[in-house]
């Protein structure tokens, strides 16, 4: 996978992030499963930063084990 892939995403994440300041975790604000999204930033080799530019642009960093390409880019 790599950065301009179209993917489908497989997995609903329970939360949406860290607020490092409180030391809590964020609540999922978006419903992702079955979500068609594009690779914008390779993480390292275990986290894509994914857009999904239905959801007004948000982004989420997500593993590749559930991600389905469904179009890769050139």
């Amino acid at each position: 996978m790599k950065v301009g892939d179209l993917v489908r995403c497989l997995f609903q994440p329970r939360c949406g992030g860290y607020d490092s300041e409180r030391k809590v975790l964020i609540s999922m604000k978006h419903d992702i499963e079955g979500e068609l999204g594009i690779i914008v930033e390779p993480r390292n080799d275990n986290w894509m930063l994914v857009m999904f530019p239905q959801l007004n642009g948000y982004t989420h960093p997500l593993s590749p084990g559930v991600l389905e390409v469904i179009n890769e880019s050139r």
